[in-house]
């Protein structure tokens, strides 16, 4: 009897690529092409076909849980002898070389890995004998700094690192930064990203070690190249320099992680650093319908650095791609999740076929309130829930406290954050005077109660900002309403300004919680005129005191998922909600100031989009409250950039589709000035301005932009715009060039 062949299970793409193993190969695997299939059938050809001993391919990934199931696959294909294939990590292939290699070029082959927190504690150590305070300059930022550095290719080759020093008021980071490689050294130890670095200085300098490693491995698999730094780089182009069998397997439309150093050069220059390259293409997608892998490429094909490639759907038609366009967030995400409601009813969907994709963090506390309210389970998928971010609960906590003076558990969590130089000890003898006085800790700092030692000048601060929390939040909601008072608070605390000074993508992140947290106050006013703080604090704990059960009753994790749409790569889901379409947040304005940085955002909307695999819907806002105040948004250039006719339009919030829960919101004028016309007082303005409130406009130097308010008469009208990223601007119309759009 004739044996099967097992390249029958692929495609005509997929089996050329798994049958061509010598030399250099590109594999360009689009989303849903059956990336991992190729992988494993190419591993198990060369062993079975080819006659490859096992233990002379080396495969690499970049998670545990991918290199897992790439060996899982291959030993379901060939049995127990694919235990012996090397499939590792990038990281863990650098530990196995440098155990055994690593004492050629000074590192010990008992060498200690530091984890992140090793990290923080050794910086730490290190800012305390400079004298400074780790809680002001925060170690966790630093070291964040410090492995943004060494991925730069600057670092692995050697160049003068000057430039990228950042600069801290009070330290000097490259003192900071020599002595933690001094300490890693004398201790025997190596971060995460030396392990790269040292495997690069290995390869580059010990000739005998690279010909041993040579000789072990003959085949080269690399997973994910699109997200390969320069070290991982290097790596690869030495070890399979003598064989120069190189597979790469990567979609450089899914390249979307600069900011962890990922380079998209590796991928697009594969060719010309590796002569006679082999080339496929897997461009048959197995994941999503046909609308769906058409409005992908839309907009993916508008970048200028990709290699042409377009998904066809094996699936065949389906549903057309929605765009919502909601008035306000709110209105977003309640047409969000009374679709999700819609659609469960309608076509048997369970909440786990769902799932809600966002730009930043901070935009999940809409939709995690509208869902609480409908009693509709979720899970955040690589991140915490909004009200369970450190932040939030650091500014309820303060809150609280100012509501409730004897809430010890809320003082003692934010008497020292940010840090005001209250220490562990003046805590302790804070807790033994009210233990002996019998009264609260609050009462001991208000009443001036003596405590034994010297008294920090950070318990005096603490106290003046509490008292004036809580002489606001006794005045009147005409005299000071509840969203003036948490701003005031937050500006006091110096909060925001902490997370300002440390300035990463962490901080940038938090910021953005704490700017949506007043957000939530805002709504809360909106809805309850005569807001006062208690009942506030009362909603807030109502909505987080318990998870919601699941709605039909069936398994508790059948759950909606929200998540950053970096968090879904590699994931999919029958139906996706990509929310906050608008220029400012997809594109992010931190990234509309380059070419790359647009690129990279398309290349993330072209993620979000090849997730779904029945029905995507794009939602966006009108109108969104930010911070600094109202924004009218544009929607993103992303959806101009799929055909009009394609997209099934849907306006949310007006008429008969407003709901009486949302219809209680209404935004504060932020334009304050006598005079002012915005579209909610006057929408017609007069013939003194050729332009209307709300009207789309073009300025030669900052871009498009939305009109605020129009004001004056005569050669003195002025007009107030807020542009994509945010800013407001105003301007006299004589003297400015705008063009309607």
């Amino acid at each position: 009897m004739t044996q099967r062949d097992p390249l029958d299970d692929l495609n005509p793409s997929q089996r050329e690529a798994v049958a061509h193993t010598e030399g250099p190969l590109l594999i360009l695997a689009g989303a849903g092409s059956g990336k991992t299939r190729v992988i494993t059938y190419r591993i198990a050809h060369l062993i079975r076909a080819k006659r490859v001993p096992p233990f002379e391919i080396f495969a690499v990934t970049f998670t545990n849980k991918a290199a897992e199931e790439m060996k899982r696959r291959v030993i379901d294909l060939i049995g127990p002898i694919g235990e012996n294939v090397f499939v590792r990590t990038f990281h863990s292939a650098a530990v196995f070389i440098l155990r055994r290699y690593g004492d050629r070029i000074g590192v010990p082959r008992a060498f200690t890995i530091y984890d992140a927190k090793d990290q923080e504690t050794l910086i730490k150590d290190i800012l305390l004998e400079m004298r400074l305070d780790p809680k002001k300059l925060k170690p966790s930022a630093l070291a964040s700094k410090i492995s943004e550095i060494k991925d730069r290719a600057e670092m692995i080759d050697g160049a003068d690192l000057s430039h990228l020093m950042p600069k801290y008021p009070g330290l000097s980071f490259p003192d900071l930064y020599r002595e933690y490689q001094e300490r890693l050294s004398r201790s025997g130890a190596l971060d995460f990203n030396d392990l790269l670095i040292k495997t690069v200085v290995l390869v580059r300098r010990s000739p005998e070690a690279l010909a041993e490693l040579q000789r072990r491995w003959r085949y080269f698999m690399i997973d994910e190249y699109q997200d390969t730094n320069h070290a991982q780089y290097l790596i690869c182009k030495y070890l399979s320099s003598s064989t120069r069998n190189l597979c790469v397997v990567g979609d450089d439309d899914q390249s979307i992680y600069s900011w962890r150093g990922a380079d998209i050069r590796n991928i697009l220059e594969f060719e010309r650093d590796f002569d006679e390259t082999k080339v496929v293409k897997l461009e048959e997608n197995y994941r999503s319908t046909v609308p769906i892998l058409d409005a992908a490429w839309r907009v993916i094909r508008n970048n200028v650095n990709r290699k042409e490639k377009r998904l066809r759907a094996v699936r065949g038609d389906g549903e057309p791609v929605t765009w919502c366009r909601a008035n306000n967030e709110y209105g977003e995400a309640e047409y969000v999740v009374s679709a999700i409601m819609s659609l469960k009813k309608q076509e048997a969907l369970r909440n786990r076929d769902f799932a809600v994709f966002y730009r930043t963090n901070a935009q999940s506390r809409v939709f995690e309130e509208m869902l609480r309210r409908e009693n509709m389970p979720y899970r955040v998928l690589g991140g915490l829930k909004f009200y369970d971010r450190r932040e939030i609960k650091d500014i309820l906590a303060y809150l609280r406290l100012i509501a409730n003076p004897a809430d010890g558990v809320s003082l003692m969590r934010i008497i020292n954050v940010p840090a005001r130089g209250i220490g562990a000890a003046t805590i302790e003898r804070l807790r033994d005077t009210a233990y002996t006085e019998n009264v609260s800790e609050w009462e001991v700092i208000a009443r001036g109660i003596a405590l034994k030692g010297k008294i920090p000048a950070g318990i005096a601060s603490f106290r003046k900002i509490i008292e004036r929390g809580m002489a606001a939040s006794a005045m009147a909601p005409e005299s000071m309403k509840l969203s003036a008072m948490v701003r005031d608070l937050i500006e006091a605390t110096c909060y925001r300004e902490a997370l300002e000074e440390e300035n990463s993508i962490e901080s940038r992140s938090r910021l953005e919680n704490i700017e949506e947290f007043v957000n939530s106050v805002y709504e809360y006013e909106a809805r309850n005129p005569d807001a006062a703080l208690d009942r506030f604090l009362q909603e807030i704990s109502l909505l987080t005191s318990e998870e919601s059960p699941d709605a039909d009753g069936a398994d508790p994790k059948n759950s909606i998922t929200l998540m950053t749409v970096h968090n879904a790569k590699g994931l999919e889901f029958p139906v996706v909600f990509l929310t906050g379409m608008e220029e400012g947040i997809f594109p992010h304005f931190n990234s509309s100031d380059t070419d790359a940085g647009v690129e990279e955002e398309r290349r993330l909307c072209y993620v979000g989009i090849t997730r779904a695999m029945d029905r995507i819907f794009l939602t966006s806002a009108d109108v969104r409250r930010s911070y600094s105040g109202i924004s009218y948004k544009e929607p993103s250039r992303f959806i101009a950039e799929i055909p009009a006719e394609t997209l099934d339009l849907r306006q949310y919030g007006e008429g008969g589709f407003s709901s009486p829960a949302r219809e209680s919101v209404r935004f504060e004028n932020q334009s304050s000035g006598a005079g002012a016309r915005t579209d909610t007082e006057n929408p017609a303005v007069d013939n003194e301005s050729r332009f209307r409130a709300r009207d789309a406009v073009l300025h030669p130097k900052y871009g498009r932009g939305r009109i605020l308010a129009i004001e004056g008469g005569g050669d003195n009208v002025k007009i107030t715009i807020v542009f994509g990223n945010g800013d407001k601007k105003t301007f006299l119309e004589k003297y400015t060039p705008l063009q309607k759009v």
